[in-house]
């Protein structure tokens, strides 16, 4: 073995040695960790002292004793209080009307309203009325020239022509054959041409009637005329015109709409939750911003039927609108007033706020208030049932509450700080 041998040797064993060391100064009880003591075992890689952690620490995810009333608190002194204009009141009895509140829209009446289309295809000469314009009943409107027109004009003409011939003929042969000179054959034939006749005439002038035309025929030409007017079949407003002169229309195409306003609709919104609240002759009170007072009405109609894209049924309110102040697209607001009920516990509607997604009241206490969790009723705008959470004479902020969340939710972001 040669001198390189022999000290690479050495290294090896010296090497083994120490690693050997290590391992018995790490195992518990080994002569390196003697003087830890007999609670060296509580001692962590950092040298922190465990031993009496429990008596100081509750478990994992358990919050310090009265620590959520605490944070529900909000310290407010008496001066406080009146300088940031809460009021104080007790929760009491109260009888409550429950009112249901919904977006709604003035709407013409459909019932009374009259869409008017041309009889046929033809062209719009003129249009004597604009969009918006009270018209009387029989006011001509809107004339169009039609040839379809013109062809039942002559048609009827031709009618009455043949009638008139028929009862010519019908008397001649009634008297020849009185006179015994025609035959009873001659004068049944005659009969039941005029009788023809007569229907014929009746047909054409029935079907100018159902489309309102008159016989348009000039008595010092004998000419049939291709124009046809258009008139108001009662007073009221024009309230679509979407037509102009010049323009082809035919039998499918609107002219214009006139609606008796003499008596709207406000048709509002209800969503299906509340749908079983809803009934035909309910009281309801309407408001519009056009108009300094409450209307007050009964539901007339409720929707069978929600709709597919809002999912909400319409309750219709019919009004008398004789002065005219109520126009078609102005928007309202519907209060639906439920039957009124004795109820044991009331707070101020405004009293009750939401946080984290629940309705509290904040109760008076003697360092200030505290949020209190309230499950709610009916309401009528101004005072709302309290069901639990709440006892009749307990203190609570009726005004300003919502002063009170402000700090509640400014306390709460200091504290996750």
């Amino acid at each position: 073995m040669n001198r390189k041998q022999t000290i690479t040797i050495a290294l090896m064993c010296a090497v083994a040695a120490i690693l050997a060391a290590l391992m018995l100064w790490r195992q518990p009880g080994a002569p390196g960790n003697a003087g830890s003591g007999e609670h060296a075992g509580h001692a962590d890689s950092h040298g922190h002292d465990d031993r009496h952690e429990d008596r100081h620490e509750d478990a994992p995810g358990a919050a310090p004793a009265h620590a959520d009333e605490d944070e529900r608190a909000i310290a407010m002194s008496a001066a406080q209080i009146k300088t940031a204009g809460i009021a104080i009141d007790n929760a009491q009895p109260a009888l409550i009307q429950e009112r249901l509140h919904l977006p709604a829209q003035v709407k013409a009446n459909a019932e009374r309203s009259v869409a008017l289309a041309a009889p046929a295809a033809g062209i719009v000469q003129s249009v004597l009325v604009s969009n918006g314009a009270f018209v009387k009943k029989g006011q001509a409107l809107v004339t169009v020239n039609s040839p379809a027109v013109a062809g039942w004009r002559a048609d009827a003409a031709a009618a009455r022509a043949r009638l008139a011939l028929a009862q010519t003929v019908q008397a001649r042969e009634q008297t020849l054959w009185k006179q015994g000179i025609s035959a009873r054959q001659d004068l049944d034939a005659a009969q039941a041409a005029l009788q023809e006749a007569r229907i014929a005439a009746a047909a054409a002038r029935s079907r100018l009637d159902a489309l309102g035309i008159g016989a348009g025929r000039d008595a010092s030409s004998d000419r049939v005329s291709s124009t046809v007017t258009l008139r108001a079949p009662y007073d009221g407003v024009v309230v679509e015109r979407p037509v102009v002169a010049g323009q082809s229309v035919d039998e499918t195409r609107l002219l214009l709409t006139v609606a008796d306003l003499s008596q709207v609709w406000v048709e509002a919104a209800v969503p299906g939750v509340n749908l079983a609240q809803v009934s035909v002759g309910m009281p309801a009170r309407v408001s519009i911003a056009a108009q300094p007072r409450e209307l007050e009405g009964t539901v007339s109609f409720v929707g069978p039927v929600l709709g597919e894209a809002t999912r909400m049924a319409t309750a219709r309110v019919t009004l008398p609108n004789r002065d005219g102040r109520l126009r078609p697209g102005m928007l309202a607001d519907v209060d639906l007033m439920g039957q009124p009920g004795e109820v044991a516990v009331t707070v101020a509607a405004d009293a009750v706020q939401t946080v984290h997604e629940r309705s509290v009241v904040f109760v008076r206490t003697n360092a200030g208030f505290r949020a209190q969790d309230v499950s709610t009723g009916r309401s009528d705008g101004k005072r709302t049932e309290i069901v639990k959470g709440l006892d009749a004479g307990t203190p609570y902020a009726s005004a300003g509450s919502f002063v009170l969340k402000a700090d509640l939710g400014k306390g709460e972001a200091e504290h996750d700080h």
